[in-house]
This record gives C-alpha cells, structure tokens and sequence, in this order.
C-alpha cells in the first residue's frame, strides 16, 4: 500500500510553498530619515505579482509584476498596521495575503513554489528482517507499506530525503533503518534489510516505543483523528508514525530514537489532525513515552456572507474564541470550479478589536491577471481557522509552520476551524 503523505493544516499543505518572516533583527528599521513613516524590508521570490498596502484602509499599490521583488515599502499608520499580497503559480495559482504590523514583522520574505514539481520519479524495493511482523517505509513525507516483502513509492518528486523504515510487531515499532541525505535523482530501487548491521551511512537500530493519546474526540460527529509524528531538520522531514482513530485513545505509536542516534539540529514534529478541522502541531527535541493531549474546542462563532454585485468581496463576522493567546487568523477561499485559491493571515494585531473583516479587492490594481479573480455562479468554499500559539513563538515562526516549514523545537500551535460555502 502507497500513502502520500500532506502536510495538514488543511490549506497550506499541498500549495508546494516555502515561506517564512523575519521578526527579528530590527529590519524594518527607519531607512532614510528623509522620508516619512518606517521602511519594511520585503524579498518575495518567484511570484506573478505584489502588491503592498500601508495601513489598514490605505490605497493598495503594484510593487512588482512577474519575477522577484526586493525592496522597502514604507509604513506610514501610526498604529504600524499594513499588507502584502501576491500571486504564485501552480496548477490552481493561489493569491497570498497577508495583514500584520511593524511590530510582529518588521521584516518579509518570502519564496513561491514551482507548483508542480518539474519531475516525478518511482521508488521500489525489498524488504528483509521483518520477523512476521510489519514496515512503515518513508522516504521524506512519502510513505509505503510493504506486501509480501516488496513495496512500491510511485510520483515521488525527485530529491534528496532522509529514508526511515519502521519495523513493528502488532503495531508496536521495535526496530530503525535510518538514512539521511539519500539522493533520489531518477527512478531506482533501494531495498532495506532490518537485520542488517548498524553503520555509519546507514543506521540500524532496535527502538522502544512511545503512544500519542487524544481526548476530546466529537464520536457523535463521526470525528476521525489521524496522528503523524515527523523526524525533521531544517530543511528534511521523514515520517516515522501514522495512525487513525474515531474513538478516544490511541491513535498512533512511534519509535523512540535514542539521543545517540539523533543528529544535531534533528526534531521531532507531532501532528493531530481532526476531520472537523480541529489540530494541534508540536515540536520537540526528544519524544517521551507518551503524548497526550486533548483536542481543542470547536470554533464556532465565525459566519461568511458574500456581496451581490462587482468584485466579489467575503466578509467574516465573529471572532471571538474562548482559547488564548489567538495570535491570528487564516482563511481560504476556494472551490473546485474556481480558478484560483486564496490565502489570507489576519495577525490579531491587525485586526485589533474588530470582530468583522472584508477581503481586499485587488482585479483593479496594475499587472493584475483575471485569471486570479473569483468567479461568480460558482461555488465558494471559506474556512476561518483561528490560530492558538504561545506568545514566546515569533511570527515568524508560526507563518514558518503554517507554510510547511519545519519550525524548531518548543513550536506549539492549536488551531480549530469553521468552514462555510458561498454563492457569490
């Protein structure tokens, strides 16, 4: 059986998007005395288009059309609230917003994806060592597992992954095959031996096991949890538990990798994710023997409404969650007959007391595509997520996460989400 696996926050998993901010250093520094209000230092690479707005009501301006944009747009507001937007390709482009201030993010860079990757390729192979039991193969964030001693990993972008298989018995892990930085520039085979000797390229080594826990499960609502827990680095993630569940308990078991065997810099990434749009992410420098937690409430204050006539235009009305801190909000539009997807961050700075929020119309700013505009008479599907992250995590880390980068160890996030559709 073949799983491919996503990055799950719900929206930003699949959009093949590496993004962070840089809330730190003082970039946003006052630049040229001469020139009023404070300079914020932007670098977006690879995108359609930019666009820059000082202010909360303030005048939306082009700052770039197709390519990269490096520059220093200047907050004027006095209270240092503005907006970024811009455009990246894909087989569905999605339009990028993102409302924040000076003081959460005095600087913004960001780097769009090539949407579908330029290459896919195949990966195959044998299994051995598996004394009667069972394998979880990952190769990155892809995964396998094997029949009859054989497994199969097919449209795999080509790459360079960590390589970790999982040996379990009744479902409980015991055995690591461990490779780091294995380069998988064509199709190939790569078979695994659990019995082989533990080395320095590869390492083989037996393991204890640790459970993650959930409480809080809506089993009236047919609730399912899906658990993923994640060796990662900066740059590489590989997964070494799954599981599944629509009852209170289990849902997943995991390999506890010794501290000798973990690299510098290496952390573990916890997922639980809900069918109801309830998660949490967290990441650790080292797994225990268990991780429990208990879901989230269910955020159901927000509802959507869509405008008649011209540019479409959602607004949202309801804000208000009973968890703290709510560092922010995303919302996504999108639909399968729409053309584009949007993505949109709301920090709870730029929003500040509002409880209600507009979106930005952008069809008539210079070098815009209609291509990524909303379509009326089809179908539009919103989903709010309020965003619950300790005040010690930077800005920059949590767009890091949200984005499907790898934050360090101590990022925590709990989110929940109301979705709603549209008939614009």
């Amino acid at each position: 059986m073949y799983r491919n696996s996503y990055r799950v926050l719900g929206i930003v998993g699949v959009l093949g998007l590496a993004l962070w901010l840089s809330g730190c250093g003082g970039g946003g520094g006052g630049g040229d005395n001469n020139l009023p209000g404070t300079a914020v230092q932007v670098s977006i690479r690879g995108a359609q288009w930019v666009a820059f707005q000082d202010g909360a009501n303030g005048a939306w301006q082009t700052l770039a059309g197709a390519g990269d944009f490096s520059g220093a747009p200047r907050v004027t507001a006095a209270d240092g609230r503005y907006s970024l937007a811009y455009v990246c390709s894909g087989a569905k482009p999605t339009v990028h917003v993102v409302h924040t201030t000076l003081s959460e993010t005095p600087q913004f860079n960001a780097v769009c994806g090539g949407g579908n990757p330029s290459s896919t390729i195949t990966v195959n192979g044998t299994v051995q060592g598996v004394n009667g039991g069972q394998a979880l193969i990952a190769i990155g964030e892809s995964t396998a597992v094997p029949v009859g001693g054989v497994y199969t990993i097919p449209s795999m972008p080509a790459g360079i992954y960590d390589v970790v298989a999982v040996r379990l018995a009744s479902g409980i892990p015991n055995r690591v095959w461990l490779q780091r930085g294995r380069s998988f520039p064509n199709s190939t085979t790569y078979d695994i031996n659990f019995n082989q000797p533990d080395g320095s390229i590869v390492r083989v080594f037996d393991v204890s096991s640790g459970t993650v826990n959930i409480a809080g499960i809506d089993t009236g609502a047919n609730e399912t949890i899906t658990s993923q827990i994640y060796l990662q680095s900066a740059v590489r993630s590989s997964i070494i538990g799954l599981g599944t569940t629509t009852l209170d308990g289990v849902v997943a078991r995991y390999p506890i990798i010794p501290d000798d065997i973990r690299s510098a810099g290496e952390s573990f990434r916890v997922r639980v994710i809900s069918s109801e749009g309830r998660g949490i992410e967290e990441v650790q420098a080292s797994l225990p023997n268990s991780l429990n937690y208990t879901l989230p409430a269910p955020f159901s204050n927000p509802s959507f409404s869509v405008n008649s006539t011209g540019a479409i235009v959602v607004g949202v009305v309801g804000f208000a969650y009973g968890e703290t801190p709510a560092r922010g909000y995303l919302l996504e539009l999108s639909g399968s007959g729409q053309p584009v997807r949007y993505q949109i961050l709301i920090s709870r700075s730029w929003l500040g007391g509002a409880n209600t929020y507009n979106t930005p119309v952008l069809s008539n700013l210079s070098g815009w595509n209609a291509s990524w505009t909303l379509q009326r008479g089809q179908p539009l599907d919103a989903a709010l997520r309020v965003l619950v992250v300790p005040n010690t995590v930077p800005t920059n880390t949590l767009w890091l996460a949200l984005q499907g980068g790898n934050p360090p160890a101590g990022f925590q996030l709990r989110y929940a989400t109301q979705r709603g559709t549209l008939n614009p």
